[in-house]
């Protein structure tokens, strides 16, 4: 892997998506064709948010291709850890597939212990997407700009409050860099997926959060939420 892919992969400024299967794949028995029965797409993450989306999507056009169903699986919690573990201690036998975002990069350096081996219970499979996040802010709050949210965070520290798709995602990086960046004292509210923290966001329970650009500017468009920036 090169020093600019492997930089990609582990940037909290861009949300990577990417697929991944159990490692050493079984072969198929002799005269059998692969697949010869539907593959689990196991999402980490909980409905709602890109990684579904993008799955969904993907999940479809496979079925088209390999003649057999792609059923989507979304295993939430502990920042994708829960859905990984069980991709991981799944059967390799081709079967199962993961469906993951830079926080499985970032979960090896932030968890002493996981439930798996990051290097070798799990093999890439191919690059999915990448893309930027938007920086969000509830449509009620009085700013048009992010040295505006800035200068609101400083004058009222700790009374901001910032969403995520949970600890050690890409979005919880994204916002604690800018904290160290800048200062301000903004609150983590770690959601099971970036979709119900979404929801929570155009609901007014949180002010904040770094949203990716495939499900975010939509409801910019429509208003639902306000968007200071672009990270990329």
């Amino acid at each position: 892997m090169s020093d600019e892919r492997r930089g990609a992969l582990t940037s909290p400024a861009s949300a990577v998506f990417a697929i991944a299967a159990a490692l050493l794949v079984a072969a198929p028995a002799h005269g059998q064709a692969y697949p010869a029965k539907p593959i689990r797409l196991v999402v980490p993450l909980a409905p709602g948010g890109p990684s579904d989306t993008l799955a969904r999507a993907v999940a479809v056009r496979l079925t088209e291709v390999m003649g057999q169903s792609v059923i989507v699986e979304n295993r939430a919690g502990a920042g994708g850890t829960v859905g990984t573990d069980v991709a991981a201690k799944s059967p390799s036998d081709g079967y199962t597939m993961l469906l993951i975002s830079n926080s499985f990069a970032i979960n090896a350096s932030l968890y002493p212990k996981l439930p798996y081996d990051t290097l070798k219970d799990l093999a890439p499979v191919t690059m999915l997407a990448a893309g930027p996040y938007l920086i969000a802010v509830h449509p009620s709050l009085p700013v048009k700009s992010m040295k505006e949210l800035i200068a609101l965070a400083k004058a009222r520290p700790g009374q901001l409050n910032y969403a995520s798709g949970g600890s050690g995602t890409g979005p919880h990086m994204a916002l604690e860099l800018l904290k160290l960046g800048t200062g301000v004292n903004i609150v983590h509210i770690p959601y099971k997926g970036a979709g119900p923290a979404l929801i929570d966001l155009m609901a007014g329970h949180v002010q904040v959060q770094p949203v990716n650009i495939l499900v975010g500017l939509p409801q910019a468009r429509a208003g639902k939420l306000r968007a200071l920036a672009v990270t990329t």
